[in-house]
């Protein structure tokens, strides 16, 4: 351009910064912005509007914010598009505080908010759990004569959903309905998956049957209904819908796959689970970490440790590696088999992988150790993990606890229940039972144990 006598002008350099900033070219539009200035040609407000944008697509919230204050010391004024930017990517970013305050200065600085604005805080508050301040701003919103669309209702719909308030989404929704704004696809989702946490499974279905006879019902949905079908042991039906979905010329993806494996392996019948695996790979689905995980984990519950190792090795040549949830399951897998060598071993040898055995991995050893009346070794274990900076959980203090009172070292015993008690967790049914049962004439540990216990309740 240069070369043909044609100087760029602050328009060009606009619209190639933008461009560059829509495909996460964001150094390279940086370079430009850059140049732009060297050439004295002063970058406006669509400038750092496009660099903005851009900067917190790539969750660089800091730079975003200097860019914005580079710009009012140039004394360019953001609009509200510019505001709506950095207060979206603040709020998605968990950043509702410095969100607040950027939204204050739109304010003093005479820039009217508009929906997307409020839209954006009011999910930035729902998302940190901000629920009554979420439902002030929309009131502040409505006086301001702003009126939520669809998408401020769906945030709002969802949150009571996910909090088990379900009538309370029902009431939202009639309100929707009043202002005139239609219900959509998404609504209708989370207000089924409400349902459906909810244990509510007839109503969800009803929900789902409005929304297949209105066709609007998606892979979402679909998945929603298989998943509370599942949580509510209805396998059956659970199959039913995911038979449906290619009737209805849907395609199973993964999140669909791994609800209804998981649920059958939970319904204690493995071969549908991996008849549903063999069944994804067939239709092209790739299993994932995810898919192996889920898979190795059935089968070491079922017992079936060989299948699930075998497993492993195929995960291995699809050049995927396996995490601690993964040796976790087999730990579990072999203590259930009475493996404990190999087990003892996979637990050795995860630093040498450069894996570092979490809180999970090392309940398992541990619960295998204590079955297997090794309670010595489960107990440098539960010793060991600490030294490492992974701190024992209640579960992990209640196995060895009764690995010691099954073995009637009521002194160790009691030295953990006093340690547990302490840094405030409480002992399971199991162990109370225990408890009760070897100390007759002793009730120390018992009181201690009742106290704790109370106070949870309370």
């Amino acid at each position: 351009m240069t070369d043909r006598g044609c100087e760029p002008n602050v328009v060009t350099y606009c619209a190639i910064i933008d461009a560059l900033c829509k495909d996460e070219l964001v150094g390279e539009a940086l370079e430009l912005f850059f140049q732009m200035r060297n050439k004295g040609i002063s970058p406006n407000v669509i400038t750092y509007t496009s660099l903005i944008h851009g900067v917190c697509k790539l969750c660089q919230k800091n730079q975003a914010l200097a860019l914005m204050n580079e710009m009012v010391e140039q004394n360019i004024l953001p609009n509200v598009y510019t505001f709506n930017v950095l207060i979206d990517a603040l709020c998605k970013n968990g950043m509702v505080s410095e969100a607040q305050n950027t939204f204050n200065i739109m304010i003093q600085r005479g820039v009217e908010p508009n929906v997307v604005t409020y839209t954006s805080l009011i999910d930035g508050l729902c998302i940190s759990d901000h629920f009554k301040e979420a439902l002030a701003l929309l009131k502040e919103m409505v006086g301001r004569n702003i009126f939520p669309n669809v998408v401020t209702f769906n945030i709002l719909i969802n949150t009571l959903c996910k909090k088990g308030l379900v009538s309370n989404a029902q009431n939202i929704i009639k309100i929707m309905i009043q202002r005139g704004v239609e219900p959509n696809v998404v609504t209708y989702n989370s207000l089924m998956d409400g349902y459906c946490l909810c244990k509510q499974i007839d109503k969800a279905r009803k929900v789902f049957d409005l929304m297949v006879t209105n066709e609007i019902a998606n892979i979402f949905s679909y998945n929603i209904l298989i998943n509370g079908y599942c949580k509510c042991k209805m396998i059956a039906d659970a199959k039913e819908i995911f038979d449906e979905m290619s009737h209805k010329g849907l395609v199973p993806n993964a999140v669909t796959y791994h609800t209804l494996i998981k649920g059958m392996f939970q319904a204690g019948r493995p071969q549908n689970a991996k008849e549903l695996f063999k069944d994804m790979c067939f239709h092209g689905q790739q299993p994932n970490i995810v898919t192996f995980s889920i898979m190795i984990d059935g089968l070491c519950r079922q017992g079936n440790l060989d299948e699930a190792l075998t497993l492993l090795k195929a995960m291995e040549k699809s050049q995927l590696k396996p995490n601690v949830v993964i040796y976790s399951s087999l730990i579990n897998g072999m203590c259930k088999v009475g493996k404990i060598n190999d087990a003892k071993e996979l637990f050795s040898s995860l630093s040498e992988i450069g894996l570092q055995p979490d809180v999970y991995v090392y309940y398992a050893i541990m619960k295998g150790l204590c079955q297997q009346g090794l309670m010595d070794e489960a107990y440098k274990v539960f010793k060991d993990m600490e030294k490492v900076g992974c701190l024992p959980n209640n579960c992990c203090y209640n196995i060895i606890i009764k690995g010691f009172l099954r073995h009637e070292d009521l002194p160790k015993a009691a030295e953990l229940i006093n340690e547990m008690v302490g840094k405030g967790f409480s002992a399971d049914a199991t162990t109370t039972e225990l408890v009760v049962r070897l100390l007759c004439n002793d009730d120390l540990i018992l009181r201690l144990l009742k106290v704790r216990n109370e106070g949870s309740a309370n």
